[in-house]
């Protein structure tokens, strides 16, 4: 039975040549054009399409859009069409639960996604049925189209459980030895010492920094079992299933791990087992690799299936520390995040950099109400003060830039391991992190916590470099 196709796009050429292109398909049928937002909402509610193809309409931000339609109708099939600029941001509509595919547009594209969709058997919210892979036994050859999809495949369903109020945050600093390992520790510490409903909020602080993260040893925590632990348990499972449809995984192609891991099944659970305690605050850290060379076998769709289970998950807060770059384990912890704290220093490179990021930011559409801007390591007198620094990146008069200022307590604590918000007395960079903290998560959601007795004192860094 043919697929109906709605076509969402502002410029009516798009819907002619489809239909004409799409005339003699065995697998679509487009059943009509919305190009504009209100034709799209009475479309989509009368006309019961079974795709819907998102183009771009002009008056509307497309990030907000999807996520409005993914809500209003989760048991339909949507389709991302993005443009080379676009594509930096697909994890984004991938954790929307959003196909995704390169422009200009193929008939074969659309039609490889429906017949994977007609033998999927989607659930709400793109969910796969289990048993429902998609049957690549005996294959000769590539689907049609197929290798024109980018990295298409449905987000997992919701699973009960789910936490009512969870925060998501990531910090990310577009320059290295800006201090975001140290930033991101204080922060994940400050949350666990907070409570709700006279209990202690359940933390987990994730290391994204995939080869040279250091997050564990801020801690002096061992770094095993890690990230690469749940890699081998997930590839463990993909093995699994691609010998149960009859292959070798030896010879299973790049592309089609992105379809077969769509019906890996992981359960929020499973986390604790890749995770280690901070016995101080209780205090869960999912930590990267020790070795350098297992980071080069962390794909995006373990990333991806591994934030989606994480989602889910009973954390009431989870914080994401990242490498300073722009790969795909960073783009998709900057759209996984509810609020982003973007962190630097007041030197040029470090400034240059964050202007950089922030505009290409702005020209994906990204929500800038998400980002809290945080110059670290702030001295009495610096070239720039903050006025200028605010000036440079085009902000908002109402946006503020949060210092953290450097003092004998930072440096003390980076070298023994022992976090600032840990130390009894009052130091001017533990109120300045407590301060950011309570903006991240308003103290009016949560009863302020605090530490019985002073934190033990740990010995040098160095001794716990080979745990």
């Amino acid at each position: 039975m043919r697929k109906r196709l709605l076509i969402v796009d502002d410029d009516p050429a798009v819907g002619s040549a489809l239909g004409e292109q799409l005339a003699g398909s065995r697998w679509l049928e487009p059943c009509g054009q919305a190009e504009n937002v209100e034709a799209a909402w009475r479309m989509l509610r009368d006309d019961r399409p079974d795709l819907v193809l998102l183009g771009g309409i002009k008056e509307a931000e497309r990030g907000v859009l999807c996520q409005q339609f993914r809500l209003a109708f989760p048991h339909l099939a949507f389709i991302a069409a993005c443009g080379t600029r676009e594509l930096a941001w697909e994890p984004f509509f991938r954790n929307l639960g959003i196909w995704v595919i390169a422009k200009p547009i193929q008939p074969g594209q659309l039609e490889a996604l429906a017949m994977q969709l007609a033998s999927l058997q989607v659930l709400p919210m793109g969910g796969v049925q289990a048993g429902g892979a998609p049957s690549l036994a005996g294959e000769t050859g590539p689907t049609p189209g197929l290798h024109a999809v980018a990295e298409a495949r449905p987000v997992q369903p919701y699973l009960a459980g789910r936490s009512s109020t969870k925060h998501l945050i990531t910090v990310y600093g577009p320059k290295g030895g800006v201090g975001k390992t140290f930033l991101s520790r204080e922060l994940a510490v400050y949350f666990s010492l907070q409570k709700r409903d006279g209990r202690p909020l359940k933390v987990l602080a994730v290391d994204f920094n995939l080869d040279l993260g250091t997050f564990a040893t801020s801690l002096n925590l061992p770094r095993s079992p890690n990230l690469f632990t749940w890699v081998q348990e997930i590839d463990a499972r993909l093995h699994d299933l691609v010998r149960g449809h009859g292959r070798d995984p030896l010879d299973v192609r790049p592309e089609e791990w992105q379809e077969y891991v769509a019906a890996v099944h992981t359960q929020p659970e499973e986390v604790d087992k890749y995770v280690v305690t901070y016995e101080e605050t209780g205090l869960h850290v999912l930590t990267s690799p020790r070795d350098i060379r297992h980071s080069f076998e962390i794909r995006d769709y373990h990333l991806y299936l591994m934030l989606e289970t994480l989602k889910h998950s009973a954390y009431d807060v989870i914080l994401i520390d990242t490498a300073p770059d722009t790969t795909d384990a960073t783009i998709q912890a900057l759209f996984f995040a509810e609020r982003v704290v973007m962190v630097g220093n007041p030197v040029v490179d470090s400034i240059e950099n964050i202007q950089r990021m922030l505009k290409l930011l702005r020209e994906a559409e990204y929500p800038e109400e998400r980002i809290q801007l945080c110059m670290n390591r702030l001295q009495k007198r610096e070239m720039f003060t903050l006025d200028e620094i605010r000036a440079y990146f085009h902000l908002h008069p109402s946006k503020k830039i949060h210092p953290i200022p450097d003092d004998a307590e930072v440096k003390k604590s980076i070298n023994t391991g022992t976090p600032v918000v840990l130390h009894p007395g009052r130091s001017a960079a533990k109120e300045a992190i407590e301060a950011l903290g309570s903006i991240l998560l308003p103290l009016d959601a949560v009863e302020s916590g605090s530490v019985k007795g002073k934190a033990k004192e740990r010995p040098a860094l160095l001794k716990w470099l080979w745990r």
